[in-house]
């Protein structure tokens, strides 16, 4: 979402630089600590590895352990919120949802619309699936989406040279990303075949039936402009020509 950052070229790089290898350093360490004090078969039977560990180096405080995974829950979900808004308000911008996801708040520039949208979807998918399910869908689903727009950037590279790009992607890296995304897709699949595989596949394959007639033929109906302008006075948003420029309050 470069429109959204300041000076792109080099924020972008300088945030995967710091935050990816920060992460995965903290991550090693992590592990390392709990086979320091675990035992393989400890960490194995564990039904939580942190709260294990922390009974066994810091029993007085372990409660902290909870509480510090209930805080990286609720930042993990604050940005996921972000970022399925912003995709939704893409989506909506480039025609494939209604009109009135693309709109921002007129005194925020927040995209009201698009996170309520995104929301109530991911709310809808809690309500009938245990975690373990939901987490197996999603997963599946997550790293297909994910090769598939790695893909659709190789293409976009060759196919349009010539765009302004913000910020240029060093090309190797969309070309492992979809060799690992797919792997990851397609070995479960052939490891531990199960229907929730189909499943899934099946629920983004009927996401043709709305976009044929709607997206491609352009079919649209009256009455949803008159239900886009009462949502609109409702959650006080507009266009993005009228806040995109900073004119926000």
């Amino acid at each position: 979402f470069s429109e959204e950052m300041k000076n792109p070229s080099r924020n972008i790089p300088l945030t995967v630089m710091t935050a990816v290898p920060a992460v995965i350093v903290f991550y090693l360490l992590v592990n390392i600590s709990y086979l320091t004090v675990l035992s393989p078969k400890e960490i194995v039977s564990s039904v939580a590895v942190a709260v294990t560990w922390a009974d066994r180096v810091i029993p007085s405080v372990a409660w902290i352990i909870p509480l510090s995974v209930a805080i990286s829950i609720f930042g993990a979900l604050n940005s996921s919120m972000f970022t399925l808004g912003r995709l939704s308000y893409a989506g909506s911008q480039s025609g494939h949802l209604p009109v009135l996801i693309s709109m921002l708040n007129a005194h925020s520039c927040t995209p009201v619309p698009a996170m309520i949208f995104s929301t109530t979807i991911a709310s809808i998918f809690i309500i009938p699936s245990d975690l373990i399910t939901l987490t197996n869908y999603f997963g599946f689903s997550a790293w297909l989406m994910i090769g598939l727009t790695c893909a659709s950037l190789i293409v976009l590279r060759y196919r349009e040279p010539h765009l302004h790009r913000p910020y240029k992607v060093f090309l190797p890296v969309p070309y492992a990303m979809v060799a690992m995304s797919f792997f990851l897709v397609l070995a479960p699949i052939a490891w531990s075949p199960n229907l929730q595989y189909v499943y899934a596949f099946l629920f983004m394959l009927a996401s043709l039936i709305v976009y044929i007639p709607f997206v491609h033929f352009k079919l649209h109906f009256a009455f949803l402009d008159r239900i886009t302008c009462h949502l609109q006075l409702l959650l006080e948003v507009c266009p993005t020509e009228g806040s995109a420029d900073g004119k926000c309050e």
